[in-house]
């Protein structure tokens, strides 16, 4: 039985709910960086989700990874704290830089964005 979240939710349902619609398992297999076959394996594993998916999760769809470490009992809000208050003002803000790069997810460009390429071969 994989982990589920304080409310008995599985990744996929507490997705939903954050995200506010259906949240496609295609969509969190491409963020976890994996087949679908080893997704659907993964889901029923007891240490689904562990600490890494759920970063990766997190990045993804631009969540907040303590918060998703809270929900699935990976870490304690008191943890969490004392991480804060022992890391101090000085070493949060000289690591934001860091942590506020994002690469944004590429969409694909629309079909009127397109134009066709000169080193192709006529039809």
């Amino acid at each position: 039985m994989p982990r589920t979240d304080e409310n008995g939710r599985q990744l996929k349902a507490l997705l939903d709910y954050l995200l506010d619609g259906e949240i496609d398992a295609k969509d969190i297999f491409d963020a976890l960086g994996i087949s679908s076959s080893t997704y659907y394996r993964r889901i029923k594993e007891a240490d689904y989700p562990n600490a890494e998916e759920l970063r990766r999760v997190a990045d993804r769809f631009q969540l907040s990874y303590p918060d998703l470490q809270i929900q699935f009992g990976l870490m304690s809000r008191q943890e969490v704290w004392s991480y804060v208050e022992a890391a101090g003002p000085a070493q949060l803000v000289a690591t934001l830089p860091q942590t506020a790069e994002r690469t944004e997810a590429k969409r694909p460009p629309k079909l009127s964005e397109l134009t066709p390429r000169m080193d192709a071969p006529p039809l």
